[in-house]
C-alpha cells in the first residue's frame, strides 16, 4: 500500500497492491498499521456501500458540520466514478477549491478524504459500487451540503448529471 499526498491537507491517494493468482486477486483495502507509519490517524466508526444502477448518477456535495465532521476513505469496488472533493474550511487557503479523482474497479486506488472536505461523485459506468470507511457516525441533523452546480464553484463535470436526489438538487448555492 502506497499513500501519496494530494494538494489538500489531510487528503491522500492510496494505491493498493493487487496480488493475483489462479483464484483471482486479493487487495488489502485498509491497514491501521500502514497509516500509523505515515502518522495518519483514521479510526473506522462505520462503513457504507453506495450502489448506483445508472451512469450519470450524482451524489453530493455532502458533509457533516463540526464537531461531527468526518474523514472518509472512498474506494470504487465496481464500475467507475469521478470523485470531487470541495474544501469547506473557511479558514483554509484552499477554501472552496476542489480536486478530482477518477476511481474504478481495476485501478486499486482509494482516497482518504480530510474532514475539511465535502464530497460528491458522479458515476461514469452503470452498476457502480462505492465503499466508504467513515471516521465518525452519521448524524442526520448535522449533515448538510452544497449544490453540485453552484456557479461559484465552477466545477466541470465530464458528463451531465442525470440522476440526482431531491435533497441534492435543493441544496442552496453559496
Amino acid at each position: 500500500m502506497k499513500i501519496l499526498k494530494t494538494k489538500f491537507k489531510g487528503t491522500f491517494l492510496i494505491k493498493h497492491k493487487k496480488i493475483i493468482d489462479k483464484r483471482g486477486h486479493f487487495v488489502r483495502d485498509f491497514c491501521i498499521n500502514t497509516f500509523k507509519k505515515k502518522k495518519i490517524t483514521f479510526n473506522v466508526k462505520q462503513t457504507n456501500f453506495s450502489f448506483n444502477k445508472n451512469i450519470a448518477t450524482l451524489r453530493g456535495f455532502h458533509y457533516q458540520k463540526k464537531p461531527y465532521s468526518e474523514s472518509k476513505i472512498i474506494s470504487c469496488i465496481k464500475g467507475k466514478l469521478l470523485l470531487v472533493l470541495l474544501n469547506v474550511n473557511t479558514k483554509s487557503k484552499d477554501y472552496l477549491k476542489h480536486v478530482k479523482f477518477i476511481l474504478e474497479e481495476s485501478d486499486n486506488k482509494s482516497v482518504l478524504i480530510s474532514n475539511e472536505c465535502a464530497t460528491a461523485f458522479l458515476t461514469l459506468k452503470k452498476n457502480t459500487l462505492a465503499l466508504y470507511y467513515m471516521s465518525n457516525f452519521y448524524k442526520k441533523d448535522k449533515g448538510t451540503g452544497i449544490r453540485f452546480n453552484d456557479p461559484k464553484l465552477n466545477i466541470k463535470w465530464p458528463i451531465k448529471p442525470k440522476i440526482i436526489s431531491a435533497r441534492d438538487k435543493n441544496f442552496l448555492n453559496l
